[in-house]
Parts: C-alpha cells; sequence; structure tokens
C-alpha cells in the first residue's frame, strides 16, 4: 500500500514549486483578492498528513470534499492528493441529506467541508473543517474500522461522471493519470510559468480540476477562481486580474456573445477562452469571436480520461470551427455497432483507448462487497457513448450523445440536425429537441425554443416554415414549444429531461 513516507508525484511536483517559486501565488480568489502561495501549500499538505496521521488512517484513505469556498476547495485538493489521501470531491450546493448518501454510497473515510450544516449534522464519518489554507479536526476520531476497507480500489481520486445518459458511473484515477493529463493540456495550450487562468466553473467537476487546479501545479503558472460565472460583470473580473486564459463552457459564450464586448485593449491580453463540458455550435463561436475579439479553442474530454481527449490547435487559422479538434494523447476512433472502424465523413459512435483512460470503473453502493466492471472492451476500447464523425484531415465533429437519437418509426435522426435549423433565426436564443414516445411511430421530435424576447410569442409558423423547407418530412419536429428557459447541468450543460422542459414550458 502506498506509504505517507513516500511522497508521490503531486507531492513532489509542489515541492519543486515551492522551491524555486517560493511566494508566487498559485490560486487566487477572484472575489476576496487572497491568495495561496506555493510555500503555504506546500504547508497545508504537511497539515492534512499530520491529520491523517493522527487519526490513524491509511493511506488513500478516502476524503468527502464538500467544499463551497472555491480558493479552500484548491487548496484542500492539492493538498488531499499530495498528502497521499484519495479525493472525493462531492456537490457543495446539494442539500446534507444528499451529501452524507452520497459520502456513504463512496465509502468515505471522513467529510471534509467548510458547510455549517454538515457541521451540525450527525454523520457516521469524523469531520474535518476545510478552510484556506487550514485544515482541522472537527468531529470523530481514530477508528478500528474505516468504510474505505476492504476497498476494491485506492486510486488518488474518485469522480461521479455527469450522469446526463443514466446514473452517474464511478471513476477511479490514479494519479500518473491525473498528472499526465494535466501535463498534456499545459503542453497543447502552451500555459506555462507567467500565464494566468481564469475559471469560474464548478471545481468539483473534472474539467475544472485537472484543466484547471493540476495544469497550473505542473506548469508552475497561477489560476483565479471564481464561485460562479458572475455574466453581468465578467469582464469586470478579467480586466481585474488580467488572465492570459479562460476556462469556458458553451452556455458561457452564448451569453457573453449577447453581453456588451471586453475592451480591445483587455481582450488582445487573452491568448484564448477554452471551451469544453459539451459541444459549441460553430454559430455560437464566430458569434462570440466577433463580439469579443477573443478566439475560442474548442475541446473534448471526459471524466473516463481525465477531461481532454481531443483539441483544436492554439494556432488560431489552423482551428476548425464547428469541431472539437484533434486527438492529444490518446486514441480516437468513430466505430460502428460491430466495432469496424468508419471512413472518414461516416457517423458512429466515438470511442476512446490510451493510458490516460480508465480500465475500470467502480461499482458502489453495494454493501456487501465494492468491486469493480471492465470500462473498456476486448481491444481496450472505450466507449464514450457520443455520436461523430472525422472529416478528412481527421478532426472530429460530434453529432450527440447515442442515447439521444431519436428512432422515428425506423429512421434515425440527430437532434442537432434540426436544433441548427431553428437556432439560424434571429429570434432563437436556444433550442433543443428530444424524442417522445408516440403509439405509431415509436418515437417522434419536439422542440423546445427559447426566444431572444421573452415577452413577444414563440413564431411557431416560422420556425415550422423553416424546418419544411430545410428538412425532410421525418426530420421536422411534431411540435415546437416556446420555455422560458432551458435547463442546464452545474457546467452548463443542456439537459435534455422532458420533464423540466414541460415545466419550464407551462
Amino acid at each position: 500500500m502506498h506509504s505517507y513516507d513516500r511522497p508521490g508525484q503531486t507531492a513532489q511536483l509542489l515541492e519543486a514549486r515551492a522551491r524555486l517559486l517560493t511566494d508566487h501565488a498559485a490560486y487566487v480568489d477572484a472575489s476576496t483578492g487572497e491568495a495561496l502561495s506555493w510555500t503555504s501549500l506546500r504547508s497545508l499538505t504537511e497539515r492534512w498528513r499530520s491529520l491523517a496521521v493522527d487519526f490513524r488512517m491509511p493511506a488513500r484513505s478516502r476524503i468527502g470534499l464538500v467544499i463551497a469556498d472555491p480558493l479552500a476547495f484548491a487548496g484542500s485538493y492539492i493538498a488531499c492528493l499530495a498528502a497521499g489521501l484519495t479525493t472525493v470531491p462531492l456537490d457543495p450546493r446539494v442539500p446534507a441529506a444528499e451529501v452524507l448518501a452520497a459520502a456513504a454510497r463512496l465509502r468515505v473515510d471522513v467529510v471534509a467541508t467548510d458547510r455549517g450544516d454538515l457541521m451540525d449534522s450527525v454523520t457516521p464519518q469524523p469531520l474535518w473543517h476545510a478552510g484556506v489554507g487550514d485544515i482541522r479536526g472537527m468531529r470523530g476520531a481514530a477508528a478500528d474500522r474505516w468504510p474505505s476497507d476492504g476497498a476494491a480500489l485506492r486510486p488518488a481520486a474518485l469522480l461521479e461522471s455527469s450522469g446526463t445518459s443514466g446514473m452517474p458511473k464511478v471513476v477511479p484515477l490514479e494519479e500518473a493519470q491525473l498528472l499526465a493529463a494535466a501535463a498534456r493540456i499545459a503542453r497543447h495550450h502552451h500555459i506555462r510559468l507567467g500565464d494566468r487562468g481564469y475559471t469560474p466553473l464548478p471545481l468539483f467537476h473534472v474539467n475544472a480540476q485537472v484543466v484547471g487546479l493540476l495544469s497550473t501545479l505542473v506548469s508552475g503558472s497561477t489560476l483565479v477562481v471564481d464561485n460562479r460565472f458572475h455574466a453581468s460583470d465578467y469582464w469586470a473580473r478579467v480586466a481585474e486580474w488580467r488572465p492570459t486564459w479562460l476556462n469556458t463552457v458553451p452556455a458561457m459564450l452564448a451569453t457573453l456573445a449577447e453581453l456588451a464586448p471586453p475592451p480591445e485593449t483587455l481582450a488582445r491580453r487573452v491568448r484564448f477562452a477554452r471551451s469544453a463540458a459539451a459541444p459549441l455550435r460553430a454559430d455560437v463561436e464566430s458569434r462570440f469571436e466577433r463580439h469579443a475579439g477573443i478566439g475560442v479553442l474548442q475541446t473534448y474530454g471526459m471524466t473516463e480520461g481525465a477531461s481532454q481527449l481531443t483539441a483544436n490547435p492554439l494556432d488560431e487559422l489552423m482551428r476548425r470551427p464547428g469541431s472539437v479538434g484533434l486527438p492529444v494523447g490518446v486514441e480516437v476512433a468513430v466505430l460502428d455497432a460491430s466495432g469496424r472502424t468508419l471512413d472518414a465523413g461516416t457517423a458512429g459512435i466515438v470511442h476512446v483507448r490510451g493510458e490516460g483512460v480508465i480500465s475500470s470503473y467502480l461499482v458502489a453502493g453495494d454493501a456487501a462487497r465494492e468491486r469493480t466492471r471492465p470500462a473498456r472492451d476486448a481491444h481496450g476500447w472505450l466507449s464514450t457513448r457520443d455520436v461523430g464523425w472525422f472529416d478528412d484531415d481527421g478532426f472530429l465533429h460530434l453529432l450527440g450523445r447515442a442515447d439521444d437519437v431519436i428512432n422515428r418509426g425506423g429512421e434515425k435522426l440527430y437532434p442537432i440536425e434540426i436544433e441548427r435549423v431553428l437556432i439560424a433565426n434571429p429570434n432563437v436564443a436556444g433550442a433543443i429537441v428530444v424524442g417522445t414516445p408516440d403509439d405509431r411511430l415509436g418515437e417522434v421530435p419536439v422542440a423546445y425554443v427559447v426566444t431572444r424576447h421573452n415577452e413577444d410569442p414563440a413564431h411557431e409558423g416560422d420556425f415550422a416554415r423553416a424546418c419544411a423547407a430545410e428538412l425532410p418530412a421525418h426530420k421536422r419536429p411534431v411540435r415546437i414549444r416556446r420555455v422560458r428557459a432551458l435547463p442546464t447541468g452545474p457546467t452548463g450543460k443542456v439537459l435534455r429531461n422532458i420533464r423540466m422542459l414541460e415545466e419550464a414550458a407551462a
């Protein structure tokens, strides 16, 4: 078993940063200006390690991080990894009962939190208070047995996937996978000493952890973290902190393209706005770039690959609008149902393989025995369940989730085909298409549309005529409904949830 006496890769990197960069800011809170230096992170790691030893916890014991403060999370995440413990980041916004249920399901040994309501809760696990640059044992003591005893795996991190296509999967990631992915991102994006990133993305997701926190560690750069996306004063915050790159998602870019643009002097300092978490439509990409004067670097990743799988070239002239780019450090293939590689231009299921891709999922919630199940097939491929195709130059284009494909009487259609027609209307701010049950055809497409001027009635006739002009009959939506807003997850990914859409249309 891993020993506290043998520092892992994260601890070695942190030691090198603290020795060479001393009091340089590693992570900065955008709201308060408070910062964690590399030397303070090294000291924090020692406090984490000492606390784990005091509690007589085995190395790679599981620590549930339920931390709302972004700077406190950043420090705790790095210190937890460097101390040789397993990080289990949990959504800090959900009710206490839900947090504790997740902690039990994932066999968390200690809950580290900055939430007062959790501190007041009755929990089977010890509770540690995680502040900015601080960790303290508040409740509980050393135990003879820990929830993770008999664990099937003791990785560096346990993460739950987004679960947009079903129940979340539990993804175990090793320290080497996390740091190798972060190094590939830093290398591809040319993130170096002197760079400063800005991210308002939720830190309990793999994107913000690897693309943000860990790429900062491996590059020795600085990251400004924010508690959320502040649309109205986003550019004011960027102006205050003067980052050289931005970590964004498509929903943010679409919103910013509708607001006042940043000053030209500010835009010139930003090398790129990185987009991930969901496919970015080409029209949104071009609208943001024209409006803000900042180039967009579209990427594609998943938790099972420790975040990034593909990315567009850093050179703006080589990027392919509407594409998620070229493979970066992993193999990517588009396969048919029999596992045959498809030619360029032919859509199929996107598969990935390589050292950075997990080989097993963790099956959680089994009271009797924790176990694993294979994540890859016999040829080493992991199915992303995303539908996509390669163009002749090797750029990957995504059409959506395999589970989102609508089978209308035996004819299959991709929602994005209809959504592109609807969003082309200048009165449409957003659109999503889902399949709904039909007694005769099995499924039929229904469109939900957000108009730019919510006080105006939806021009359903105009939308229907546009679909009739540009789509074959089987791809036309049977209904077009106006909604106040499209439901989204914590990273801004639009959720194809019929119940939530119907509630928004009510």
